[in-house]
C-alpha cells in the first residue's frame, strides 16, 4: 500500500486528490485546519470510497500545525510515498490596507511552512516518492487583487524546483501544478457578471472542475520522468 498525506484537503481540489487516491488503494492522510463541518462532511464523502484514510487537525500556516501533522504521520505509517502541499491563504485587502500580520500569514501558509513541513518529512518520504506542490496561475501572471497570493505563489514554483537537487539523493520526483480558475467554494461567491468575465478569457469558455485537476495531480505523481515542471492547468487562460 502506498501512503499520502494531503494538506488542506477537506473541500474543494484537496478533497477531489485525497478521493482520487483513495480510489488508487492509497492510505490518505486529509488534513484541515478549523472547519469541523467540512471534515466531517468530508469523511463522510471518504467513507464511501475507502475506510484507508486518517484526518488530521493541524493548521499548516504555523510551525505547531505542521510538528502535530508530521509527528502523526510518522507514527501511523512506515513511509511517506506522496505529498500534497495543497493548504494556501491569501488575502483581498486593499494594496494600502495590507499589514505586515496579513502579509507573513500568507507567505507562512503557502511558502514557509510548506518548506518546514517538507523538511521534518524528508526522512521519512519514500525512494522514489513524489511531491505536488499546488501552485497557481497567479504565481506566473501577475495580478493587482491579492498581490501577496501571487507573490507567495511564484516563491512556491521556484521552491519546487531548488528542491528537486535536495529530493535527487532518494529519487524524489517534485512538482508544481498550477491550476486557474477552478470550481471551488472559494468561487460560488463570485457574481455571475464576475464569473462570466473570467469565462470569457479561458480559450474552453468555463472554469475546471476540481476532479480534473485531481486527475491531473495523480498523473503527474505517477509519472516517473516529470520532475522540476511548472504547469498550469487553466483552460487556456489569456488565449480566448
Amino acid at each position: 500500500m502506498k501512503y499520502a498525506f494531503v494538506t488542506g484537503s477537506t473541500a474543494g481540489i484537496g478533497l477531489a486528490i485525497a478521493q482520487r487516491l483513495l480510489n488508487e488503494d492509497c492510505f490518505v492522510f486529509v488534513n484541515f485546519a478549523h472547519d469541523e463541518e467540512n471534515a466531517r462532511v468530508a469523511g463522510e464523502a471518504l467513507a464511501e470510497i475507502s475506510s484507508n484514510y486518517c484526518i488530521i487537525k493541524a493548521d499548516m500556516s504555523n510551525i505547531e500545525g505542521v510538528n502535530i501533522a508530521c509527528e502523526t504521520i510518522m507514527k501511523q505509517c512506515p513511509r511517506l510515498d506522496y505529498l500534497i502541499l495543497n493548504s494556501y491563504a491569501t488575502d483581498k485587502s486593499g494594496f494600502k490596507q495590507v499589514s505586515l500580520v496579513q502579509w507573513q500569514h500568507v507567505m507562512d501558509s503557502n511558502v514557509s511552512m510548506p518548506f518546514f513541513l517538507m523538511q521534518h518529512l524528508f526522512d521519512h518520504m519514500a525512494e522514489n516518492g513524489s511531491v505536488v506542490c499546488m501552485g497557481a496561475l497567479m504565481g506566473i501572471y501577475p495580478h493587482a487583487i491579492s498581490i501577496s497570493y501571487g507573490v507567495s505563489k511564484a516563491a512556491l514554483h521556484m521552491l519546487c524546483q531548488s528542491m528537486v537537487k535536495v529530493y535527487a539523493s532518494k529519487r524524489i520526483r517534485i512538482n508544481a501544478v498550477c491550476p486557474g480558475f477552478v470550481d471551488t467554494p472559494a468561487q460560488f461567491s463570485k457574481a455571475p457578471d464576475h464569473r462570466l468575465r473570467i469565462e470569457n478569457k479561458i480559450a474552453l469558455n468555463r472554469f475546471a472542475e476540481p476532479f480534473e485537476i485531481a486527475d491531473f495531480c495523480y498523473s503527474i505523481l505517477m509519472n516517473n520522468y516529470i520532475n522540476g515542471a511548472v504547469i498550469p492547468v487553466c483552460g487556456g487562460y489569456d488565449m480566448a
